[in-house]
């Protein structure tokens, strides 16, 4: 059974994108059949976060008639499905959000999970990203102008019928003024089901357009995101230990 899941936050800048982007590498690897499908119709970035920021065919083609979901299927060197959007004046003029669930539909059934990435803020193509899913993954970060825009998500959510997952609390740089977990779980409703720490090295991942679970498998960002990958699909994950793992990637770098 195929699971439809849109990444959402109601805000940009908190990492969606990147989440979205990470969590189908993790689950390819654990042998999951993936695709993740950039449903920002206006300003689109999963394939810049992928290292192929332009394709002969897109999301905005399918949506249009002009071309079927495999045309504009992509596979990205980690093995990971990618349908992207396009990126020109003329596919934001020409595209009716109200045609993303047909497209997300022909995905249904060759796919273990979909993830859908959807456009930051509460407008036409954000709602009809959530609309086309069966489950929504909220990422916000530990501050409040953040997590007030994820609970606006959330209740289109349910306004849609669409059952919310667990809320990913992205970017934690543990200073004072953040917001606890309790915190951001009372404000929300529900379960904070990943804590991803700010790292450094996500950075340079984003400029090396490779995933950070790819460049930087065992650094803490991506142990969380791969942990957060396992649960959602019932995979036993042991995480291993920062030190142990560095002391040897160490190793098979000087033996490569």
């Amino acid at each position: 059974m195929t699971r439809v899941i849109a990444v959402s936050s109601g805000k940009g800048g908190v990492g969606k994108t990147t989440m979205t982007s990470n969590l189908g590498v993790a689950l390819n690897d654990f042998g999951q059949k993936a695709v993740v499908v950039d449903t920002n119709l206006t300003t689109p970035n999963l394939g810049f976060h992928l290292g192929v920021p332009l394709y002969p065919k897109t999301l905005h083609d399918v949506m249009k008639g002009e071309a079927s979901i495999d045309d504009a299927t992509y596979i990205h060197p980690s093995g990971l499905k990618v349908i992207p959007a396009g990126i020109s004046m003329a596919d934001l003029k020409s595209t009716n959000p109200k045609n993303l669930s047909k497209a997300v539909i022909s995905l249904v059934g060759d796919h273990d999970v979909v993830l859908l990435d959807s456009a930051a803020g509460l407008g036409k193509e954000s709602m009809a990203g959530i609309h086309a899913a069966d489950e929504l993954l909220v990422v916000t970060n530990p501050q409040l102008p953040a997590v007030t825009d994820a609970l606006k998500a959330i209740k289109v959510s349910e306004e849609e019928g669409t059952k919310v997952i667990g809320v990913v609390l992205n970017k934690i740089k543990g200073k004072s003024a953040e917001l606890s977990v309790s915190d951001v779980e009372a404000l929300l409703g529900y379960p904070v089901i990943a804590q991803v720490p700010h790292d450094d090295t996500m950075v340079e991942s984003l400029a090396a357009k490779m995933p950070i679970v790819a460049y930087a498998p065992n650094a803490k960002s991506s142990i969380e995101i791969k942990k957060l990958a396992a649960a959602l699909v019932g995979v036993d994950y042991k995480a291993p230990s920062c030190r142990g793992s560095s002391f040897l990637s160490k190793i098979f770098g000087f033996l490569k």
